[in-house]
């Protein structure tokens, strides 16, 4: 290992520590539990104690233990071996920090060959972003999944230069195992072969790595899909997507465009989910029907509700999570109008007064959003520049993946949602630094 992958697993190592040092010593103070810091970590806590302790996968808290399918086993898997081993929830925190400290060094890896002094300041400050350090200070998915998201890229890219099927199997496993974590994860491979093709691997190898890919994955998460399908009579891994579709998508939707029908079909999914046992709202034998209510409240409005969806990615790119982290620990902010939602209602005037009133929520607002704003706009002109030097792989990487996370969120979209793919954001945007330094030099050297 080079000195410099050293000094940078070293650098991370010891932020996201002092970061999880300090995630809990604020907890303890405010009187919080710092492993159940979110309703999120709660319940993936209880899923890796019941895995642990009666060696099933369900929320219940008394038997009989009613098996889930909202969640992927991926994460509650971790985190009850973790547990096996320390026997301490604190201590599983943080060796977690430990763990996904690589994340920076397999972001560098992956994209040091195309710009080494991009990739190198990219990860020294995807260390220091302070959602990805709050991630990785929390029992939440979110870190675990972007190690493996960025293991599976940096087995890709060594597949894609080896022409190796060994390589690629591995990457095939590493990203089931993701997909196990995430379920957002499963179409990836569409993307990773549209990789292989824009890094030119000769067709004949690119359709047998391809197949050997999508092989392996399943592979990892063709056990699970069986147990859901006995149990709940489909091949899906969860019912978080189906379920985001009626009880978030729909109803903001609702909110920008309302409809009667629209808000009576959601009026009635409401009742009904209050009516059933705690156990089956979220169940993946309902998928269907959460499907069925997102389309009955789109239906006819289809162009709009995609203009609705993309416009609300918007958070996903700009969102710092700065406020929704603070007010975690006990400080009260004040709540400025949803900007995108102000924006689609035409409330711009609410949204300007909100922001006047100033305050530490503007003012984190303010500096998150505006940080996050230029970041943005570095990662469009460094995209640019890639596409006029003519680096399609990496152009590749840093627009298909970070617009796949983009859309797939949509309305739900927040900074936790972008951690997997920030990393990319502001390696593009050193690269428009570097470029912009460049022409600066040449314009003062002339």
């Amino acid at each position: 290992m080079s000195k410099k992958l050293v000094t940078l697993w070293g650098f991370s190592l010891v932020v996201g520590l002092a970061a999880c040092g300090v995630a809990i010593f604020f907890a303890q103070q405010q009187g919080l539990d710092p492993v159940r810091l979110t309703g999120d970590a709660k319940g993936y806590v209880l899923l890796a104690e019941n895995m642990y302790n009666h060696h099933v996968f369900s929320f219940s808290q008394i038997e009989p233990f009613s098996p889930d399918s909202f969640r992927a086993p991926g994460y509650p898997a971790f985190l009850a071996a973790l547990f096996a081993i320390f026997h301490n929830w604190v201590v599983v925190l943080l060796v977690q920090a430990v763990l996904v400290s690589v994340a920076p060094v397999l972001l560098y890896i992956l994209l040091r060959s195309y710009h080494e002094r991009a990739a190198w300041w990219g990860a020294i400050l995807f260390t220091l972003e302070p959602i990805r350090l709050f991630a990785s200070s929390t029992l939440l998915s979110d870190s675990l999944f972007t190690c493996l998201f960025l293991g599976s890229l940096v087995l890709l890219a060594e597949s894609a230069r080896r022409r190796s099927y060994l390589w690629i199997a591995a990457t095939g496993l590493v990203l089931g195992i993701a997909v196990l974590v995430r379920p957002i994860a499963e179409f990836l491979p569409l993307l990773y072969v549209g990789y292989l093709l824009v890094a030119r691997v000769p067709w004949r190898q690119l359709v047998l790595l391809s197949l050997i890919l999508v092989a392996t994955m399943v592979v990892v998460i063709a056990p699970w899909m069986a147990r859901n399908h006995a149990l709940f009579n489909t091949w899906s891994i969860s019912s978080v997507g189906s379920y985001n579709l009626a009880a978030y998508n729909a109803p903001e939707y609702m909110k920008y465009h309302p409809t009667p029908e629209g808000l009576q079909t959601l009026q009635d999914f409401a009742g009904r989910q209050s009516r059933l046992p705690a156990a089956e709202r979220l169940s993946l034998a309902r998928a269907g029907e959460f499907s069925a209510v997102f389309w009955s409240v789109v239906r006819g409005h289809e162009a709009d509700y995609a203009f609705f969806h993309i416009f609300k990615t918007i958070p996903f790119f700009l969102t710092d999570g700065l406020r929704d982290t603070v007010r975690l620990f006990g400080v009260e902010l004040s709540s400025p109008p949803n900007i995108t939602g102000a924006v689609l209602s035409g409330k711009v005037g609410e949204l300007v007064a909100g922001l006047r009133q100033g305050g530490l929520a503007v003012g984190l607002l303010v500096a998150g959003g505006g940080f996050w704003l230029c970041v943005v706009a570095l990662y469009l002109f460094g995209v640019y520049t890639l596409l006029r030097k003519k680096i399609y792989p990496l152009t590749f990487l840093l627009v298909g993946l970070v617009f796949y996370f983009a859309l797939l969120t949509g309305p739900v979209s927040n900074a936790r949602y972008r951690v997997p793919v920030e990393g990319f954001l502001l390696v593009a945007a050193a690269v428009a630094l570097f470029e912009l330094k460049s022409r600066w030099y040449d314009k003062a050297s002339q």
